[in-house]
């Protein structure tokens, strides 16, 4: 075996670096920004954190070796994974991989596709299985309705300066607060079922390694959208290779489910419109994709099914009861720092009641997960 270049032995050393980079990134941001404390003087919270954080990293670092694994066993040229720290939102953006060489077949690019949301959605629903009979119980609140952030400004704005009312403006309360909702994939309602005998609560609070599993599954929905360079549209332009040229119209329908559904639709489309990952890969229209590939193209669709959530999250309104907030401020109850908002914390504290909050001020776990 030839000895390896200088380049080569940076690349490896860059990819591990970032790789822990990034498992730091998401032990902190978890601890921090979700479980609304410090991981680093708070054994609960750094217990949490390291489940949540190898729970997510293993569904993620399944997926880019997979990728890689089955890239080089087509003959492709291509860099390792490159993973990327963000200490916001779930403390990764994902990683990226440089291919170096086209795909040689229909069949090379399809099962390159494939390999890494099937490998991945494996590990997530392994830890889905493991991790949702750990969840919280329901939290003690009542539901007062969806909050839509943008229509409830807009209203404002117009009531301000026009005096006009869109629609009746609701009254915010010590004890109200907005509460994030991570709606249930198929995946998980037939897991939960199959374990518990009954789908997750709405409002149940999510276990660390439920929650890892439950963004593996969205992750992976998003990967398989056929469109371009998205594992999905590698998949898509292998069977279809005339589907290559609609990428930029699905896209488009992706942007409206953002305005209709869930505005991360919108935000990942724009994303994917501006770092040209819009356009499909070349590849020789001959040969066909093998039996093995197509199966690998059924299996990805029926992954796509178990995990595609047409609004993944959605805000309600919720009050929590009073005789909940006096327990919490006597510290005989622990107090739901994973469903309280930061802008409700300030209002919350003037009024007497202790609460904590994450990440910019809401917190993303529980069911308000």
């Amino acid at each position: 075996m030839p000895p390896r270049s200088t380049s080569e032995e940076s690349g490896v050393a860059r990819s591990l670096l970032l790789l822990l980079a990034t498992i730091v990134s998401v032990f902190w941001t978890y601890g921090f920004f979700w479980a609304g404390g410090n991981p680093f003087t708070h054994y609960d919270i750094a217990l949490d954190s390291a489940l949540f954080s190898a729970s997510l990293m293993a569904i993620l670092l399944t997926h880019e070796m997979a990728h890689y694994t089955v890239a080089r066993m087509h003959g492709f040229r291509l860099s390792l994974p490159y993973f990327i720290p963000l200490p916001l939102g779930v403390g990764t953006l994902g990683a990226i991989i440089r291919l170096r060489s086209l795909p040689r077949s229909r069949t090379a690019l399809l099962e390159m596709g494939a390999a890494g949301p099937l490998a991945g959605a494996m590990v997530a629903f392994f830890l889905l299985t493991v991790g949702l009979p750990m969840n919280g119980p329901p939290v003690a609140a009542e539901s007062l309705g969806e909050y839509h952030p943008f229509w409830e400004l807009l209203s404002g704005w117009a009531n301000s300066l026009l005096g006009v009312s869109l629609f009746q403006q609701r009254e915010w309360l010590p004890g109200t607060d907005v509460v994030y909702i991570f709606n249930d994939p198929l995946v998980v309602k037939l897991i939960g079922t199959a374990i518990t005998g009954a789908p997750p609560d709405r409002y149940a609070e999510l276990h660390p390694v439920a929650l890892a599993g439950w963004i593996g599954c969205l992750l992976t929905a998003i990967n398989l959208l056929p469109i371009g360079q998205l594992d999905g549209g590698h998949v898509a332009g292998a069977i279809w290779p005339n589907a290559r040229r609609r990428s930029r119209v699905l896209l488009g329908l992706v942007s409206i489910m953002g305005l209709l559904a869930w505005p991360g639709w919108l935000i990942w489309s724009l994303l994917i419109y501006k770092i040209g990952a819009w356009r499909s890969l070349s590849v020789p229209s001959s040969p066909s994709p093998s039996l093995r590939a197509r199966l690998l193209a059924a299996a990805s669709l029926l992954v796509f099914v178990l995990t595609f959530m047409p609004t993944p999250i959605e805000m309600e309104l919720m009050s929590f009861p009073v005789a909940a907030q006096d327990s919490v401020e006597a510290g005989t109850q622990d107090p739901p720092d994973r469903l309280v908002s930061g802008e409700q914390q300030e209002l919350a504290h003037q009024d007497g009641i202790s609460v904590e909050s994450s990440l910019e001020g809401l917190s993303l776990e529980g069911r308000g997960r």
